[in-house]
């Protein structure tokens, strides 16, 4: 790890916090913090899975954004950029069982019964980038350093930021730098982070059938599939599965994934859909889950996945660390009078105190959900099988039940 020295030429020390990681968590935090007056740099180079490739309609990788998500972005005048091409409303999501005629579990959540246009937005990850960009280019009180970080070293309650070119001094640090976050690590913050020996499958596909905005998941011999809906007659879909299969996946032509896909026992998706015509090529992901024990300490802070990880099946990694930045901006508006008047700087320890606690639990028990229904659907035993399936089926017949269910994930 390199060490600078709080001397250096070239440093800057006029910062309130440097944001580590160029993801869309990252450039969100940079954005609250900035609307709220303070200063801030955003370190790391653009990620390549950011950019669209050349000659694909759909970025395979795709966001569910919740309500709150919405709001946020909304708040940061980046929602309206978002190009109405690129974004998906979903009005309907169906959920089976893994098991089969009428054992088979089925679950269904509509907007109209939630009171609500939508349930969800499908959002291509290029895409929400390409807008949070733009917004931190014109937003003052931020700087993007497009570098990677060399080197951490802290004195005197000061962080040291070094790049190639830079180095920034600055009391606070947010790590949003991924589920195998460096800054975590070199701050002394770092946990075991478990790996589900499993990945996600990722596929755009042309429909020959119209989805009508219908979300559709289905637990098929420990494996999930999702087809989630985009504009136009195209779905993009996220297939879970153990590694050894996806391994095998990930081996087959774009023509014979499609074939495999609409073979998937149960699933019937050729009557959704019809003819699968995949749109560019497939990618897999790794599977990860936990929740730091630590989310601030020494002027560092953990945002996004540095600080928690869950299972896709219920679309909420990004939400939380949205939520992360949303819980933020409304701490720092109900303390701003209180941080000026008394001189606290934004590594007030009781302000993080209380975004930590707050965040923390909002968070476990989404990953305790995730985490237990991945497992539930992994135990192949007669009994179990059969009360999951019997469990959705009754589910699906109490609408207060399934309203209240839509209304805390969508919060």
């Amino acid at each position: 790890m390199t060490t600078t020295t709080l001397s250096d030429a070239n440093s800057s020390s006029d910062l309130d916090a440097a944001v580590i990681g160029c993801g869309v968590v990252g450039l969100v935090a940079a954005l609250v913090l900035a609307s709220n007056g303070f200063r801030v740099a955003v370190v790391g180079a653009r990620p390549p899975q950011f950019t669209a490739s050349p000659g694909q309609r759909f970025d395979p990788r795709v966001f569910a954004l919740s309500h709150r998500s919405q709001r946020v972005l909304d708040k940061l005048r980046v929602w309206d950029n978002l190009p109405s091409e690129k974004v998906q409303p979903v009005h309907e999501m169906q959920v089976w069982g893994d098991g089969r005629g009428e054992n088979q579990g089925f679950l269904r959540f509509n907007a109209n019964d939630t009171g609500v246009d939508s349930l969800t937005w499908i959002v291509e990850q290029s895409s929400l980038f390409e807008v949070l960009l733009a917004a931190i280019r014109f937003q003052p009180g931020i700087e993007w350093i497009n570098e990677p970080v060399d080197g951490l070293s802290r004195s005197h309650s000061v962080w040291s930021v070094v790049t190639r070119q830079k180095t920034l001094n600055t009391p606070l640090l947010i790590a949003a730098d991924g589920a195998q976050s460096a800054t975590r690590r070199q701050a002394g913050l770092d946990y075991d982070v478990q790996d589900y020996s499993a990945e996600g499958v990722v596929c755009t596909f042309e429909i020959e059938k119209p989805h009508h905005g219908v979300a559709r998941q289905w637990f098929v011999d420990q494996t999930v599939l999702a087809m989630l809906p985009l504009p136009g007659p195209f779905v993009s879909m996220v297939w879970s599965m153990p590694l050894s299969a996806s391994q095998r996946t990930m081996q087959l032509s774009a023509e014979s994934l499609a074939e495999a896909v609409l073979r998937v026992p149960g699933a019937d998706l050729n009557d959704h859909y019809g003819k699968l015509s995949p749109c560019g090529k497939s990618y897999a992901f790794p599977l990860r889950h936990g929740v730091a024990p630590v989310w601030f300490n020494n002027g560092v802070v953990l945002m996004g996945d540095a600080a928690h990880v869950v299972h896709p099946l219920a679309g909420q990694g990004l939400n939380l660390g949205l939520e992360d930045a949303a819980e933020l901006a409304g701490l720092l508006a109900s303390r701003k009078r209180l941080l000026a008047v008394q001189r606290l700087g934004l590594a007030d320890e009781q302000l993080w105190q209380a975004w930590e606690r707050r965040r923390k639990a909002a968070c476990t028990p989404v990953h305790f959900m995730t985490d237990g229904l991945h497992n539930l659907f992994r135990i192949d035993l007669p009994g179990v099988h059969w009360a999951r399936n019997q469990g959705m089926q009754v589910l699906n017949r109490i609408p207060m039940l399934k309203r209240w269910l839509s209304q805390q994930a969508m919060r």
